[in-house]
């Protein structure tokens, strides 16, 4: 178990943990007694953030299944995201006055 650094800055910090996980140093954090206070607008991004996508069945022609790998093979991305980032982006065109996510 790796001990815990002192920082000489919040800026230094954020940097390290940012590069290295936390299990190394889990036994030396301190339980906190008060509830911690969360800005609403950061709130709703990780609600949003962790939200479970809904399985569904979609029946797509081979070609377009064939076209959605190829795009998602050239930028290194399943293609079920392929496939979500184009219905949002339909969806946001036919609705935008929507929040489709």
């Amino acid at each position: 178990m790796n001990k815990l650094l002192k920082f000489t800055s919040k800026q230094k910090e954020a940097d390290f943990w940012m590069k290295n996980d936390t299990a190394a140093f889990w036994n030396n954090f301190e339980d906190i007694k008060e509830p911690i206070e969360v800005i609403p607008n950061l709130m709703v991004e990780i609600k949003a953030r962790h939200e479970r996508a809904k399985a569904i069945s979609i029946r797509l022609y081979p070609s377009q299944l064939r076209v959605a790998k190829a795009i998602a093979k050239k930028n290194h991305i399943p293609y079920q995201t392929i496939l979500r980032n184009l219905i949002d982006q339909g969806l946001a065109h036919l609705a935008p006055e929507r929040v489709c996510k």
